[in-house]
């Protein structure tokens, strides 16, 4: 009976001990986002870079100890989903092939690949472009229409710290909400004098 009281115990002691780590969970590490309808969490440590203007939103995450670099366009204007490939051409295509010109530029011989994933609950397409600088990389970069606005995600370094940097990733694209627009007021008529 001695014996099961003090394993009682020492189950109790372990779990009481264990309820500070169990209550830190990443969520609590984690700071908010929210900024003209855009909303998303990333961890403690990142920093948010905010090169904004009046037609994009533009922001870049980075981290001292990462050579990781993820970054996020979206577009202001708002369009229906039928506008999304003409949204392509003009915003997304000029983009990955800047992007890919830049590892070319660099000395790469960059290979592109699809890809997709999910942003928020969004299904996103995407493309991955490898390449080979001093160390093995790639940029990965996502869109897709989200509340009638374009959405860019971009993540690009090298291997290491890609992998390194996939959490931070996973929390910034699975959190990311953009508000449904709101219709503008609408005066209320005046009665006609009569």
């Amino acid at each position: 009976m001695k014996s099961s009281r003090n394993l009682f115990q020492l189950v109790a002691c372990l779990l009481l001990c264990s309820l500070p780590a169990i209550a830190q969970s990443p969520a609590t590490d984690a700071k908010q986002f929210s900024k003209d309808g855009l909303t998303f969490s990333y961890p403690v440590g990142w920093s948010i870079e905010d090169s904004s203007n009046e037609d994009l939103q533009q922001l870049t995450l980075t981290n001292p100890r990462s050579e990781a670099q993820l970054r996020l366009f979206v577009h202001r204007g708002r369009i229906s989903a039928d506008k999304l490939a003409q949204a392509k051409k003009s915003l997304i295509d000029p983009y990955l092939a800047s992007t890919f010109k830049q590892f070319e530029d660099m000395g790469a011989k960059p290979v592109r690949s699809d890809a997709s994933l999910d942003i928020g609950s969004t299904k996103a397409e995407g493309v991955i472009i490898r390449a080979m600088l001093d160390e093995p990389g790639a940029a990965e970069i996502y869109w897709a229409l989200i509340n009638q606005r374009v959405v860019v995600l971009t993540l690009f370094g090298p291997d290491k710290a890609l992998k390194q940097a996939a959490p931070v990733w996973d929390q910034l694209r699975k959190s990311l909400q953009i508000a449904e627009s709101q219709p503008a007021d609408k005066p209320t008529p005046k009665p006609t004098p009569k």
